[in-house]
């Protein structure tokens, strides 16, 4: 599943995980602000609007992950965060438990990202730097052995959401 990168953006948010092709790259929604001359007797846009404006409705986007593993080891799922264009990173995202695994657990720690194995990251100096994101990972029960499916959401601080259903095959 390929992915682009909108060069309008400001900042750019990356998904890594390990997918069938690799790691995958999916860009933030956060578009960037045109600054316009200051000229006398005009207001900027942003002040002339109504106050009491809607916000824009949250991008959701559903992905599925397979994952396989080994009794009584915990499985990598994917790893999610948000890092700009200057290789600085934002606040994590936070996960959601929207259906839980039933024979075993899902936690979060740190997990570094490389980068430079990330389809489509942008050829700046973030490539070959590994900064932490939020590490999504699966432990199974200690004789659990066999297919397990769970979903989960991870909701970034720009409010958009990545709903994830994943399946881990235990041997």
């Amino acid at each position: 599943m390929p992915a682009t990168i909108d060069k309008r953006l400001v900042s750019a948010r990356y998904l890594a995980g390990v997918v069938a092709a690799g790691l995958l790259f999916a860009p933030a929604t956060a578009s960037a602000q045109a600054v316009s001359p200051q000229v006398p007797g005009l207001q900027p846009l942003s002040q002339t609007a109504p106050a009491n404006q809607p916000k824009p409705e949250p991008k959701i986007v559903k992905t599925e992950v397979e994952r396989k593993g080994r009794i009584g080891r915990e499985v990598f799922i994917s790893t999610y965060l948000t890092l700009s264009r200057e290789c600085k990173v934002g606040p994590n995202p936070r996960l959601d438990t929207t259906e839980a695994p039933k024979n075993g657990k899902l936690y979060t720690r740190p997990n570094a990202i490389n980068l430079r194995a990330v389809p489509g990251a942008p050829r700046t100096n973030c490539i070959g730097t590994s900064p932490y994101g939020l590490g999504v990972f699966y432990r199974p029960e200690r004789r659990f052995k066999g297919e397990e499916t769970f979903q989960f959401r991870i909701v970034y601080p720009d409010g958009d959401i990545r709903e994830i259903s994943a399946k881990v095959i235990v041997e």
